[in-house]
């Protein structure tokens, strides 16, 4: 987790200080005027604002993390006891093994899970 955090992090930054820097500082102001706190300000304007911003964040960062074969195979090989494979380390595992069944079904069986993310990210995109 601490290696898809440090590799994701300058994307997030990057995105998410662009999508602040898209919100319009009159708002700020409006909210100044009104007596508006600090948190006020976060709850009712830049989390609003944001909101769709972070949940595209996030479903790019989980599609990439599904196929994230080379930090897996190069920091674990699949790890202690075989307990932090993802679905492609765990099929170049069976490969390995000549188990080329089971090997396909674990790299295919990430389709219904990456496919609704995919497409629930292009009609997002379309809007």
């Amino acid at each position: 987790m601490l290696v898809h955090i440090w590799k994701s992090l300058p994307f997030w930054t990057l995105i998410l200080i662009a999508g602040r820097l898209a919100i319009p500082a009159e708002h700020y102001e409006a909210a100044s005027v009104d007596g508006a706190t600090s948190w006020q300000k976060f709850r009712f304007i830049t989390w609003p604002s944001m909101r769709t911003l972070y949940l595209t964040c996030t479903i790019l960062s989980m599609i990439c993390t599904m196929g994230d074969f080379n930090s897996v195979y190069l920091l674990t090989g699949g790890g202690p006891a075989d307990l932090t494979h993802v679905l492609a380390t765990l099929g170049i595992r069976y490969l390995r093994l000549d188990e080329v069944d089971m090997s396909m079904a674990a790299i295919v069986v990430a389709l219904p899970a990456v496919l609704p993310l995919v497409y629930f990210m292009m009609k997002r995109l379309s809007k």
